[in-house]
């Protein structure tokens, strides 16, 4: 069994355990959905919040917290995305802030109907990754233990699945990519070469091992 496989399988518990009750009132999704909408669209024109998305799109980010939400809530496994800690890497956050965020999501999800014991579900999910976003400077992404720098370009081998953050396009277990280090943006050899002037040199970087991969790691 591959380790994409096996991360996919584990078991979640207490505050990531799947949590059908929370996702039948979010409608199965769709209920997420509208509220995902209407809280991306503030925070993108947030003054404090919008800056953590200059380089991306909202419909980029709404698909893959859903996803993220969704595998966390059903049990399904639909996220391919970095987990927390490094999606978040380079992006200084203070707890006040955390929590301007939260509560900005909380008055979202009441305007849409989700009860209090709802609201304060899908905050308890949010607060088990605190500790991996709440920062005070930035610090490297790690994969399979190695820290990488915060500019510059690397290649590396797949070791879960994954989207190009250009064309969208799907990479697979197994398959190379680049992608950005301070950032994260993951890309396909074609849209590569957009970014970087020569093809980015592989660093003999060990794929990243199943902690590094889980998108629910604590």
């Amino acid at each position: 069994m591959s380790a994409s496989t096996e991360y996919k399988n584990r078991i979640r518990k207490d505050a990531l355990a799947p949590n059908p009750q929370l996702w039948a009132e979010l409608e199965n999704g769709e209920k997420l959905t509208a509220i995902l909408n209407e809280f991306y669209s503030l925070a993108f024109a947030d003054p404090r919040l919008g800056p953590f998305f200059r380089d991306v799109t909202k419909q980029r980010v709404i698909e893959k917290q859903y996803n993220f939400l969704y595998e966390i809530l059903t049990g399904e496994p639909v996220y391919f995305g970095e987990r927390p800690r490094n999606a978040h890497h380079y992006m200084v956050i203070s707890h006040e802030l955390f929590e301007y965020r939260e509560q900005l999501l909380a008055d979202v999800a009441r305007r849409h109907g989700l009860s209090e014991r709802g609201v304060l579900s899908l905050r308890t999910v949010n607060e088990v990754f605190r500790k991996q976003i709440v920062k005070d400077k930035p610090f490297p992404k790690k994969l399979g233990g190695v820290a990488f720098p915060l500019e510059g370009y690397e290649t590396l081998t797949l070791s879960v699945g994954s989207v190009c953050d250009d064309c969208f396009c799907e990479l697979a277990e197994g398959q190379r990519a680049t992608y950005h280090v301070r950032t994260g943006k993951t890309y396909c050899d074609a849209c590569a070469s957009k970014y970087t002037a020569t093809t980015a040199v592989d660093s003999s970087i060990h794929p990243a091992t199943e902690d590094d991969a889980d998108c629910t790691d604590s």
